[in-house]
């Protein structure tokens, strides 16, 4: 993956830290922490015109400076997550990147409120999209600083990141996404935060799942931006398709699951649900 020997004799020092249990969860726990005290200053720009977090941010007063904020808060908790990542993995610095952005998605609003604000399925679409291609570029940058999980095989260790990011086996580990549209397809029928992110999660686990048998000799980098790909492109795909407003069709209850998952639902969801899926199905006696 182009790291030096100094850089992987270093990886390997700081990874002493967590070779007992009781020093991984610490830093599992510590950067946890961060990550979800460094998103708290960017909720005050996600308000909508009601006063209260929107469901996305497209909702928020100012757009620009929500997206500005977000994506600040999203930036340090990469850094958080690249420091846990060097120390564990980068599985682990996903993970704890995934907490910073369920706090987010916790404390934002669901897609009752996305009726309320007579939001559109669209603009919903395209900001799940955008996500996709946030978290693959965050994926790679946390990667990049972690070095390879162990118990995947990396393309080329000599060879440019470029190629492990981007192969024919990372893209087709894309497919292993659509398990996270067909989970919120069929178990998302609420309108609750709660039952979205924890579908979302379970959609992310299975992914992980299959991703691992899909995965040839390469790193699982766009795996953790594939659930997010597959889902933006289902709602999209119901934008289309779909007539009449939306606050008619949660009264009907006729909107697909897919489309009841907000942005930083399916984001946030994906972040914890692939680094636990990964490491649940890791080959026994192997450490991720």
């Amino acid at each position: 993956m182009g790291m030096t020997a100094a850089d992987s004799n270093a990886i390997h020092r700081l990874r002493r830290v967590a070779d007992n249990a009781i020093g991984r969860y610490a830093v599992l726990a510590v950067g946890g922490i961060a990550c979800a005290l460094l998103v708290l200053p960017a909720m005050p720009f996600l308000a909508s015109d009601r006063g209260v977090p929107g469901p996305a941010v497209l909702d928020a007063v100012h757009p620009v400076k929500a997206g500005v904020a977000l994506a600040l808060a999203a930036g340090a908790c990469t850094v958080v997550a690249c420091a846990v990542g060097r120390v564990i993995n980068a599985a682990v610095g996903m993970f704890v990147l995934g907490i910073g952005l369920a706090v987010v998605a916790g404390r934002s609003g669901t897609v009752l409120d996305a009726a309320f604000d007579a939001d559109s399925l669209r603009p919903m679409a395209a900001e799940t999209l955008a996500w996709a291609v946030a978290a693959a570029a965050l994926s790679a940058i946390v990667f990049r600083a972690s070095g390879p999980l162990l118990d995947f095989p990396a393309r080329d260790r000599k060879g440019p990141f470029l190629r492990e990011v981007v192969n024919s086996d990372a893209l087709r580990s894309l497919l292993a996404g659509l398990a996270m549209a067909a989970v919120l397809w069929f178990c998302l029928t609420s309108f609750t935060k709660g039952q979205a992110i924890g579908c979302a999660f379970a959609g992310g686990v299975i992914a992980a799942f299959i991703g691992r048998r899909i995965l040839g000799d390469s790193q699982p980098i766009l795996l953790m931006a594939a659930p997010v790909l597959a889902v933006g492109a289902a709602q999209l795909w119901t934008s289309v398709t779909f007539k009449g407003p939306l606050d008619q069709a949660l009264a009907a209850r006729s909107l697909p699951g897919w489309s009841m998952a907000m942005p930083i639902d399916v984001v946030a969801g994906t972040f914890l649900g692939v680094p636990f899926g990964l490491g649940w199905s890791k080959p026994a006696g192997q450490d991720v």
